[in-house]
């Protein structure tokens, strides 16, 4: 199994929201260092609301590919 983060974007406008994967990484350090400059970007367009966090995704190798 293998760890990756990520930063996930997550836009709202009224209660319609949509969410972006934006970049990936080995390690949460990285990606928290980077979720830093992200927050920091002005947001654009009417969003209600414009959040970035670094989450975990889990991927299991494929038996057939070992």
């Amino acid at each position: 199994m293998e760890i990756v983060w990520h930063i996930l974007l997550t836009v709202c406008s009224g209660s319609t929201c949509l969410e972006q994967d934006v970049q990936q990484f080995e390690t949460k350090s990285k990606c928290e260092s980077m979720l830093v400059k992200y927050t920091e970007v002005p947001a654009d367009g009417s969003w209600d609301k414009v959040e970035y966090v670094c989450n975990c995704l889990l991927y299991t190798s494929d038996a057939a590919d070992e």
